[in-house]
């Protein structure tokens, strides 16, 4: 005779096995990981470590995971790819700007040093139909004035605010740069010394025709970029 066990029988908490997702399965299967909002590079990481190819055609290591294919809880063979699409992080070219008000940081060249920065920098304040106190500065027919804030805080001793050091340009929806110019009654931000943990401000200028209605800054050898508004 041979006794069966009942369906019933209460089981060893012990014996059972926990399946993350991502694991293969008992088919041998994989749950593919979600990996949006990850960088590429964590990404992949990640999706290798649960078995899977991956492409990230034209992609950057640190770009940012928007979409994947297949998509997260699917059920691929081992070994399959999950394609990844990616955005460019903001401010890192004219078609993917950072929004008004975004602090970098910089190294005291003027350039993005968000490791060990020496100042944070940062632009609003965006006025779009800037007037002049001077008639002389007045714009040249079909053109206006606008500007923007630039801040500078010191995070370091001996950061110098000169302008100069971040040659400060203006892009248009249709790719057109304007440089920087000078306008009475605007206060360019002043040429001075700071100390770590001090501040300063003030406005830059940019003549434009009358139709332009906001577009990207761009500095710091045009490696970060910034909307106007």
């Amino acid at each position: 005779m041979v006794n069966l066990a009942s369906s019933d029988d209460p089981i060893d908490a012990s014996e059972q096995v926990a399946v993350d997702p991502g694991a293969e399965s008992e088919t041998g299967a994989i749950s593919v990981p979600d990996v949006t909002g990850e960088s590429v590079a964590d990404a992949r990481a990640l999706l290798e470590k649960a078995g899977l190819e991956v492409a990230s055609p034209g992609a950057g290591s640190d770009d940012e995971v928007s979409g994947q294919s297949p998509t997260a809880g699917s059920s691929v063979e081992p070994g399959s790819t999950v394609t990844l699409e990616a955005a460019s992080p903001a401010g890192s070219s004219v078609t993917h700007p950072a929004k008004a008000g975004t602090k970098f940081g910089m190294d005291s060249w003027g350039r993005a040093g968000d490791d060990d920065p020496d100042y944070r920098i940062w632009f609003d304040g965006y006025n779009g139909n800037q007037t002049s106190t001077d008639s002389w500065d007045a714009p040249d027919a079909g053109m206006k004035y606008v500007t923007v804030v630039v801040h500078v805080e010191a995070l370091q001793p001996g950061v110098h605010t000169g302008i100069e050091t971040w040659d400060v340009n203006l892009t248009d929806k249709q790719g057109k740069v304007y440089e920087e110019t000078y306008l009475s009654g605007v206060e360019d931000i002043p040429s001075v010394t700071l100390g770590k943990g001090q501040s300063s401000s003030g406005r830059l200028a940019f003549e434009v025709p009358n139709d332009f209605d906001g577009g990207v800054l761009s500095f710091a050898d045009a490696t970060i970029f910034v909307r106007t508004n």
